[in-house]
């Protein structure tokens, strides 16, 4: 389960005045971004922060709970990014353009957004070898294509749309970490998602035909 009691404070630090924790996530972010999520040690962000060691168990019990409580937050954000996937959010939308909406935000936003996915990339290859991280990467990505799912739903057969929002879900994250700062990488995102909007349309209209048999 996720970390979500404050630690008790040990005292105040000494030095500059008093960080948030938020403070030290952050500090963490441009740690990860810098040289991935090894270098989540207290001193160096301590000195990141040009405070003493102190100020970070005010806050935090050791750096196990710290890594904790990040990772909870980064699963936060993660889900409530999902309220712009879900359906319905324009009635006027067919599902189709439903869909094509969304496709918009998952290939784009990576994409526009890399410092955000490379923090996604740095946790995921954390989880590799930490079993909390992993549990949290989990939760994410079945959130994720669950929301895939209730989409696609109206465009693909019956009882195929939870594979369809996997091959989607899995194409999205390959594609950013492939193309991403390549030559002609953004051009290589577009004809992605511009052929698996085609693929979908085609799906569509088979499935339309078989109704009209």
């Amino acid at each position: 389960m996720p970390v979500t009691s404050k630690p008790k404070p040990r005292g105040r630090p000494t030095g500059r005045a008093v960080l948030s924790q938020q403070d030290w996530f952050n500090a963490a972010t441009e740690a990860i971004l810098e040289g991935g999520f090894d270098q989540l040690r207290v001193l160096p962000l301590a000195k990141r922060l040009k405070v003493t060691r102190g100020s970070f168990y005010w806050h935090f019990d050791d750096l196990g709970s710290f890594i904790h409580l990040f990772l909870d937050q980064w699963q936060a954000l993660r889900m409530k990014g999902l309220r712009y996937w879900q359906p319905g959010q324009n009635p006027a939308l067919t599902p189709e353009q439903e869909v094509d909406r969304v496709l918009k935000l998952m290939f784009e936003g990576p994409a526009v957004e890399f410092k955000r996915m490379k923090v996604e990339f740095a946790i995921r290859d954390y989880a590799q070898r930490d079993d909390y991280a992993r549990q949290v990467v989990a939760r994410v990505d079945n959130a994720r294509v669950e929301q895939s799912a209730d989409l696609l739903a109206p465009l693909v057969a019956p009882g195929t749309a939870r594979a369809m929002a996997l091959i989607q879900y899995s194409t999205v994250l390959g594609s950013v970490l492939l193309f991403r700062g390549q030559l002609g990488g953004e051009q290589s995102l577009r004809t992605i998602r511009q052929h698996w909007r085609q693929l979908l349309s085609g799906t569509q209209a088979d499935l339309d035909s078989a109704d009209n048999l």
